[in-house]
């Protein structure tokens, strides 16, 4: 194998002429009066490369589709949800408990489903399992606008719950799509995918609904019988365009095992199957924080448009339904810029750990201003609020979408958190369905202590402030959690660079007497190239 030498090399030349010259490339010098080290130390500095992989926006194309068509689907019956119930003939003093069933029953079953969808797809494959699940989608989503009863319009609703592994395989894909130097910047722009659902629902659905002598002609008595069809037929369509383009685009990202006897594999299959992924400990970490963010996520989701509709009186800033629907458009909008734009590079300016801390300590802060709004626009009525409270408003809703992000960098730690990429699906199942859990409690407590200050006699008694103190008080779990989750990550990573490194010089030592060299010289082997260090601390490629 021949040899190029870069520097002068400290070993002999060859006598015979006929041999080919041995010449060896330096590749890294010692500074003088270093000690000399051990085949350890030697190379113990990783050389990262700052290489970033591009993002395969036209391969995840289909999953923001997918996504956007969940929040579609999910939120596009708020504006018209209470009336269709009404016309279903329920009496005026029920529609309130009808349609609060009808709405939250999709996330009750999805909560109960998503963990059925990982082992599907690591049986099945990732791409047949979400085309499937996205035409079903579809078809469930039309089939709601022709519901006739309430019951009928439950039983739908329910099923496109059942349908959670939608979201379940996308979040999954997008992860093995990536890799660690592109992983955030994919996540970045899936994870908003479906806040821009969730953001053009409410207009679309307002819109649609009742279409027949707005949209279409009267005659279209199609329209006129299912007057609820229209918007449903566009969530529908959504989730079926979804699955056409992953016919055309997705590729299937599921790796199968090859049988690996590293240590790493008998850690995975000393945690195979859903029980021992469980018993993981940095999983379980990832898990709890999931659920606990998603409670915090959500509980600030409800009681923020609550505190804006309430009367000054009763701790609220008593806005109109219009400026409340502008200043939450503009919140929805912030988010996703911010998402996109500022979390990557918050992501790439701080470490993992200090980025995620920065993220849930800005909850707790943004919470703090909410007393102060009140306090500030108490004096004042109607929208005419003073400009310090607009100016603040916009300081807290900056906080509370930094918060945010760390849904984002939790989607992409979850790699970090199981035993191997084998359990990525099942992972993404059980915190899909602890985040629906999140998602139904955090606001149900947050909402109940909002009602509950209320009944204070006094607008600037301490009670009256209970909801926000309770509120604090809910962030703090996530912060022990993170710094346990990071920790773990932390020592799992560190352990396998130590297994790491000794099946490196496991193999060196089968190199020694082929390369003629002294037995206490250092040897390297990585595929076809061999590295030596000799006594003089000189390390050498064979290339």
């Amino acid at each position: 194998m021949p040899l190029v030498q870069r520097t002068p090399s400290p070993l002999p030349r060859p006598i015979n002429d006929d041999q080919p010259a041995v010449q060896l490339e330096q590749i890294r010098i010692p500074t003088p009066g270093q000690n000399h080290l051990s085949p350890t130390s030697a190379s113990s500095t990783p050389i990262r490369s700052k290489h970033r992989t591009p993002v395969p926006y036209l391969k995840i194309l289909p999953l923001l589709t997918q996504r956007c068509s969940e929040g579609l689907t999910y939120a596009i019956v708020f504006p018209y949800i209470n009336q269709m119930v009404l016309d279903m003939g329920v009496e005026e003093k029920s529609v309130g408990v009808w349609s609060a069933i009808a709405e939250s029953t999709m996330m009750a079953t999805e909560a109960m489903s998503a963990p059925i969808y990982g082992p599907l797809a690591d049986k099945y494959g990732r791409r047949p399992v979400m085309i499937c699940l996205n035409a079903m989608w579809g078809v469930f989503g039309i089939a709601f606008g022709l519901s006739k009863t309430v019951y009928t319009a439950i039983m739908f609703r329910a099923a496109l719950g059942l349908l959670a592994g939608c979201g379940v395989i996308s979040r999954t894909m997008v992860g093995e799509l990536c890799d660690k130097s592109n992983r955030v910047q994919g996540f970045a722009v899936f994870s908003p995918s479906i806040v821009v659902g969730m953001t053009l629902a409410p207009v679309l659905g307002g819109f649609l609904a009742n279409p027949a002598g707005r949209i279409v002609p009267s005659s279209w008595s199609l329209f006129v019988d299912y007057p609820y069809l229209l918007p449903s037929i566009v969530t529908g369509l959504s989730a079926i365009i979804a699955g056409i383009l992953s016919i055309i685009l997705l590729p299937e990202t599921l790796q199968r095992s090859k049988g690996d006897t590293s240590q790493r594999d008998l850690e995975k299959s000393s945690n195979s199957g859903l029980k021992g992924l469980l018993k993981y400990e940095p999983f379980q970490n990832v898990l709890l924080l999931y659920g606990m963010n998603n409670a915090v996520m959500f509980s600030w989701e409800a009681i923020y448009p609550l505190f804006g509709f309430t009367s000054k009186n009763l701790g609220g800033l008593g806005l109109s339904t219009q400026t409340l629907g502008l200043v939450l458009g503009f919140s929805a909008g912030l988010s996703i810029l911010m998402t996109i734009f500022v979390f990557p590079l918050l992501h790439s300016k701080l470490s993992e750990a200090a980025c995620l801390r920065l993220c849930l300590i800005s909850y707790p802060c943004a919470i703090v201003f909410f007393p102060i709004l009140w306090a500030l626009s108490y004096p004042s009525s109607g929208d005419r609020l003073p400009i310090c409270v607009w100016v603040i408003m916009s300081v807290q809703m900056i906080l509370r979408r930094v918060g945010d992000f760390a849904t984002t960098q939790l989607d992409a730690l979850i790699l970090d958190s199981i035993p191997g990429p084998e359990h990525l699906a099942s992972a993404n199942a059980i915190t899909f369905s602890v985040a629906a859990l999140g998602r139904a409690i955090g606001p149900f407590i947050i909402s109940w202590f909002f009602s509950l200050s209320t009944r204070f006699a006094s607008p600037f008694s301490p009670g009256r402030h209970l909801v926000w103190i309770i509120f604090i008080i809910i962030c703090i779990p996530p912060l022990y959690f993170a710094n346990r989750l990071l920790n773990d990550i932390n020592n799992t990573l560190g352990k396998e660079e130590v297994n790491h490194e000794e099946e490196r010089y496991e193999l060196m030592g089968n190199h020694h007497a082929q390369l003629d060299v002294p037995r206490h010289d250092h040897v390297e082997a990585r595929g076809t190239s061999i590295e030596v260090t000799n006594d003089e601390l000189v390390r050498y490629r064979v290339v």
